[in-house]
């Protein structure tokens, strides 16, 4: 296995993100503006791809050339110079940046010291860094000319270009120097000069030129010359009014002639001329046209031309619809809109009579009934696809829905046709669940007359449950949770019958059962037996006992120091605790 290169240069993770990012439409390209040198701390270094900075940098300055390799060209040589007064430290690492100042690249190099010239030595020093790019389309071959300085490789290569370039001064009219041939004839620059080629070109076309002075006597093929003039065959002729002669302008083939600027106003007989040019079917035809005057109004059938060039057609009167106030199934609706033509037109329309005897009412939506009686109904598309939409008035009879607005919609063959309506902004009803879709906040407000809200209704989703607000008249929520609890303000009546608020707690919260737990007698008991002194006249017991027995000297009278009773005190329970009652 061979071991691995002691020195070397690679490209750190930022670098290969720019690379990526630059092969992509639209990238920025990469453009290498600095490179630095460092001591590596005064150890060797072993760069990796995650470097972001040297391990100790010592000096930077601006990058001296980018140049792509002559041999390979995937290949580019970053090159900085170390000027010889810069010095007094170690060179053990370089890096190259970019134009954001951050490591595009990094390599490690043998230890070379760089000293100042007060040391007694100084030197100028190149570094250079070689990268292998797939894509050099990517990098900005560019740098800034005012901080470069020339090598002595780069002048010696500058000298060897220029010596095989065509970059050396030309001959002008006063000075030697190199000078370009040119085989044409056409130009006018005095830095050419003509060859053999050109010269003989020039003397070519100039015997082929006829002579001024010749006065066209050196033509060699006169009728080819003519011909090239566009001069026809009249140019050869003699005027007169025979065959093969030119007329002259008093001639009577022209003066007969119909001149162009009369517009027709010189033909003699103008219907036999229509005649003669095919315009008398024309001419007939025109006689039954209609008139742009008339705007239409010459129309005899203006339904019929309405339906032949597929326009609307709408009523500008009331229509009785169906004839009577008799009940109407949609089928017998559509049947009577066909009878009218309805459907053969893009759009039609109409509106019912205001006749509530004279108007059928249509019963079998499913969404209320529709009285035709001022009724406007709309048709648009064909008898197989079509939308109704039939708009009632403010006042109705028949039982049918005032001011709403019903639509049918049949889609043709294949599709279940039906009625649906909006809602009216007033008084309406309808039957069936309601259902608003949203992800999220869904409110319902009854509103006052001015617009400000009464009373809301809403549920976020996944909230913890269904708020009633008192709107503008304030007082908070009322929630009635989904664990199945009810919150009114800062109280809670919770799903198993507790109650939580500040009546329970003196002022603080607290839940009923705590405070019945803490506070309401659960148990009562009698407490332990005593035995008291001698019943002597007036005596009492203390409060909250009660006599269980009695103990006499055997004469059966209680009465004397030797009589006395058995009484046990009076017990309650209170959440845990037993509590002897008191005297009241």
């Amino acid at each position: 296995m061979p071991a691995s290169p002691k020195f070397k240069t690679i490209i750190t993770d930022y670098g290969k993100q720019r690379l990526i990012a630059a092969m992509s439409p639209g990238g920025t390209k990469l453009t290498l503006t600095q490179m630095a040198v460092g001591d590596g701390g005064g150890n060797p270094t072993n760069p990796d791809t995650t470097s972001a900075a040297l391990v100790n940098e010592v000096w930077r300055a601006a990058v001296n050339s980018v140049s792509v390799d002559k041999t390979h060209s995937n290949i580019i040589i970053v090159e900085l110079l170390i000027p010889a007064e810069v010095g007094g430290f170690w060179i053990r690492e370089a890096g190259i940046y970019d134009e954001f100042n951050k490591l595009v690249a990094v390599c490690s190099l043998p230890a070379s010291e760089k000293p100042l010239l007060e040391q007694g030595s100084g030197r100028a020093q190149t570094v250079r860094m070689t990268l292998v790019i797939s894509d050099m389309s990517t990098i900005n071959i560019t740098i800034d000319s005012t901080t470069i300085i020339a090598t002595n490789d780069y002048v010696d290569n500058s000298l060897k270009e220029h010596e095989k370039s065509r970059n050396h001064p030309d001959a002008t009219l006063t000075d030697k120097g190199f000078v370009k041939l040119y085989s044409g004839v056409t130009s006018m620059d005095e830095t050419m000069a003509a060859t053999p080629k050109a010269v003989k070109i020039a003397m070519d076309n100039a015997s082929a030129r006829l002579a001024k002075e010749r006065n066209l006597a050196d033509l060699t093929n006169i009728p080819l010359a003519r011909q090239s003039l566009q001069l026809g065959n009249s140019a050869t002729r003699n005027v007169g009014t025979t065959p093969g002669t030119v007329a002259a302008g008093d001639d009577s083939r022209i003066t007969g002639a119909m001149q162009k600027d009369q517009n027709g106003a010189d033909i003699l007989d103008k219907p036999d001329f229509i005649k003669n040019v095919g315009l008398g079917e024309t001419v007939d035809q025109a006689a039954g046209a209609m008139q742009k005057l008339q705007n239409g109004g010459d129309i005899p059938d203006r339904g019929l031309f309405a339906q032949n060039i597929s326009a609307a057609l709408a009523f500008s009167g009331g229509v009785a619809v169906g004839g009577d106030s008799n009940p109407w199934t949609t089928a017998e609706f559509i049947a009577w809109l066909e009878s009218c033509g309805a459907f053969n037109h893009p759009y039609w329309m109409c509106k019912g009579s205001w006749d509530y005897a004279g108007n059928k009412v249509i019963t079998d939506t499913g969404c209320g009934n529709i009285c035709l009686a001022g009724a406007v109904i709309e048709v648009m598309g064909t008898r197989g696809a079509m939308t109704i939409r039939i708009t009632t008035p403010t006042t109705t009879s028949g039982g049918g829905v005032a001011s709403a607005q019903f639509t049918y919609i049949n889609h043709g063959e294949g599709y279940a046709p039906g009625w649906r309506r909006e809602f009216s902004r007033t008084g309406d009803e309808m039957t069936g669940n309601l259902y608003l879709k949203n992800d999220g906040r869904v409110n319902f407000c009854i509103m006052n007359e001015d617009g400000t809200p009464r009373m809301w209704i809403f549920k976020d989703k996944g909230s913890d449950g269904i708020h009633i607000n008192n709107g503008n008249d304030g007082g908070g929520d009322f929630i009635f949770g989904k664990d199945g609890n009810f919150r009114a303000g800062a109280a809670i009546y919770a799903n198993n019958g507790d109650a939580f608020g500040t009546a329970w707690g003196g002022g603080n919260a607290a839940w009923l059962s705590s405070y019945l737990y803490l506070n309401m007698v659960k148990a009562i008991r009698l407490g332990p037996v005593a035995l008291s002194g001698g019943l002597w006249r007036d005596f009492q017991l203390g409060g909250g006992q009660v006599v269980t027995g009695f103990h006499t000297d055997g004469d059966w009278e209680m009465q004397g120091g030797d009589d006395k009773v058995y009484y046990r005190p009076i017990q309650y329970l209170i959440g845990t605790q037993w509590v002897t009652a008191p005297s009241v």
